[in-house]
C-alpha cells in the first residue's frame, strides 16, 4: 500500500514540475499570504481587539489560524473530485482502475499531491507565525489541536469523497465543494468571530465542521485550551467525522459501480 501510495504521489509530482511557471506559481501562492500577514501585522499588531480577548486578542494571530484552516478545508474538499476529472479528461482513469492497486489506495494516491502541498503551505503558515508573527510559544496545546486536526480531516476527507462522487456520476457540477467553502469563508469566523453574525446565521454557522475546528484550532494554540475547553468541539467534530466517513465510501462504491455498469468512467 505505501509503495502504492509513494508511486502515485511521485507521478504527480513529476507531472507538476513538468509545467514548470505553474509549479513556481504554486510555491509562491505558498509564501506569499504569509507575507501579506506579516505586513498586516505591521499595520494592527498593536491594535488589541476586545471581541477576539479570549483568543489573546491579536487580530492578525485570529486571522491566520482562520485562513489555515479555510486553505486546507477548500483543498480537502475539491482534491479528490480534481484528481478524478483530471483523469477522466487524460484518459488515464480506466487503466489505473485495472492495476493490481485497490480501489481505496488509488483514490488516496490521486489525491496526495495536493495534500502534501496544503500541508506544506499549513506548517509554513503556523511556523511563520511563531517566527515572523511573533505568537508565543507558552499559549500553544500542541495534543488537544493535533486532535482536532485529525477529527477535522476526517470530516473533510469524507466530504471530498461524496464531492467526487458527484463527479463520477454527473461528469460536470459539485455542490458540496461550492456551498462549503463558499459558506465556511462567509460563516465560519475566518475573519470575524461567529459571535457577531445576526442569530440565525450563528445557528447557520454551528452546522459547519469548518466553525468548530477553527475556533478549536484558535482556543488551542493561541489560549492554551486543553481537551476540557474544547471538549463541545471535539464532540461535534467527532460526531461529523463517525457520520459522515461510512456515508461517504458507501456513496463512493455506489458511484463507481453505477459509472462502471454505465460504462461512463472514461465519459467526460
Amino acid at each position: 500500500m505505501a509503495r502504492d501510495l509513494w508511486i502515485l504521489l511521485w507521478k504527480d509530482l513529476r507531472v507538476a514540475r513538468s509545467y514548470r511557471f505553474a509549479f513556481f506559481v504554486q510555491m509562491v501562492s505558498i509564501v506569499a499570504p504569509l507575507v501579506l500577514l506579516v505586513f498586516l501585522e505591521r499595520t494592527l499588531g498593536g491594535i488589541s481587539v476586545p471581541s477576539i480577548s479570549e483568543y489573546g486578542g491579536n487580530y492578525v494571530s485570529f486571522l491566520l489560524l482562520g485562513v489555515v484552516v479555510t486553505t486546507f478545508s477548500a483543498t480537502s474538499l475539491g482534491a479528490f473530485s480534481q484528481s478524478l476529472r483530471t483523469a477522466q479528461v487524460t484518459g488515464t482513469l480506466e487503466a489505473l482502475l485495472f492495476t493490481k492497486a485497490r480501489l481505496p489506495v488509488l483514490v488516496i494516491g490521486m489525491s496526495l499531491y495536493p495534500f502534501v502541498r496544503e500541508s506544506l503551505r499549513m506548517a509554513i503558515y503556523i511556523a511563520g507565525g511563531f517566527v515572523v508573527l511573533g505568537l508565543a510559544l507558552d499559549t500553544v496545546n500542541l495534543l488537544p489541536a493535533l486532535v482536532v486536526f485529525a477529527l477535522f480531516l476526517t470530516v473533510m476527507l469524507s466530504m471530498g469523497l461524496m464531492a467526487a462522487s458527484f463527479t463520477l456520476v454527473f461528469k460536470q457540477g459539485d455542490p458540496i465543494t461550492l456551498l462549503l467553502v463558499a459558506g465556511s469563508g462567509f460563516l465560519s469566523g475566518v475573519i470575524y468571530p461567529v459571535e457577531v453574525l445576526p442569530l440565525w446565521l450563528q445557528k447557520v454557522a454551528l452546522a459547519l465542521p469548518q466553525t468548530h475546528a477553527i475556533e478549536g484550532l484558535r482556543l488551542s494554540v493561541l489560549s492554551n485550551a486543553s481537551f476540557s475547553d474544547i471538549s463541545a468541539q471535539l464532540i461535534v467534530l467527532g460526531i461529523f467525522a463517525v457520520i459522515m466517513l461510512p456515508l461517504a465510501v458507501v456513496g463512493f462504491s455506489v458511484a463507481m459501480d453505477q459509472a462502471r455498469t454505465e460504462g461512463s468512467l472514461a465519459h467526460f
